[in-house]
């Protein structure tokens, strides 16, 4: 690959255990990635409530993973015959990389969009429109917006929900950052949430200076976070927060400022 980004700086904030193919892209492309998870993904507190909802697994018949992370985590919580019973179930994934993570662990996925990734692309689906008797699981983080649970709802579905991760922010020394900043060795931050944006402001202690450095965003709703957050700099939009689009978008801007 030719380097694209030779001499770019970019701070990588997606989750330690997310950040490898990011950070190859950028490398491969001779930029420098600045690894600095804002969001730390992790078990909840009490598993209680979960254990008590896979317990009667088998009384739903579709489940429906918000994200890979609801994969990776809810999976780990179901033991052997859990795990057959979500086999037999009609599966749903709200995004193809959501799809993906549960196909990579043997299981079919029946309901996922074409294209995007979001509840609203979701729920756009023929499948999802007339639920009348279905009993549906949502495998889910701790916290997220109600729109996909009261949707289908709305739509004659009984609808739980299951919180299988939880997403915290993390506690580290930002101080080198301000460093680089001061330094010019900090050209463009890459966030993947509107979470990620507001983590990062807590994280360095809500600085003037940080608001000035361009952002990459991967959705309209983080580009909008980021403005009523006070972020004056160049917003960088990607068409979503995938790897890829992420790439494509900050090699678009590299080659603009050229």
């Amino acid at each position: 690959m030719p380097e694209t980004l030779h001499g770019l700086t970019v701070l990588v904030t997606r989750p330690a255990h997310q950040a490898s193919g990011f950070q190859h892209l950028l490398t491969e492309a001779g930029a420098q990635a600045l690894l600095f998870p804002v969001v730390e993904v992790c078990q909840p507190d009490d598993l209680r409530v979960a254990s008590a909802q896979f317990a009667d697994l088998s009384c739903y018949d579709t489940a429906l993973f918000i994200s890979a992370n609801a994969v990776a985590f809810g999976l780990k919580l179901l033991d052997a015959l859990q795990q057959q019973h979500l086999q037999a179930m009609t599966l749903g994934a709200i995004g193809k990389k959501t799809a993906s993570a549960l196909q990579q662990r043997g299981f079919t996925v029946q309901w996922v969009p074409a294209t995007g990734f979001t509840s609203e692309d979701f729920l756009a689906l023929p499948q999802t429109q007339a639920l009348a008797g279905r009993r549906i699981l949502i495998f889910r983080g701790s916290e997220g917006r109600e729109l996909l649970a009261d949707t289908l709802r709305e739509r004659g579905a009984s609808v739980d929900q299951v919180a299988v991760y939880q997403r915290i922010c993390p506690k580290v020394d930002a101080s080198h950052l301000k460093q680089h900043h001061e330094q010019r060795q900090l050209d463009i931050i890459a966030v993947t949430s509107s979470e990620g944006i507001l983590n990062l402001l807590v994280m360095l202690d809500n600085p003037d200076w940080i608001k000035t450095v361009p952002l990459l965003l991967g959705s309209q709703r983080m580009l909008e976070t980021a403005r009523q957050a006070g972020f004056s700099g160049t917003l960088v939009m990607a068409d979503n927060p995938s790897d890829e689009a992420m790439f494509q978008a900050l090699t678009h801007w590299v080659q603009e400022r050229q």
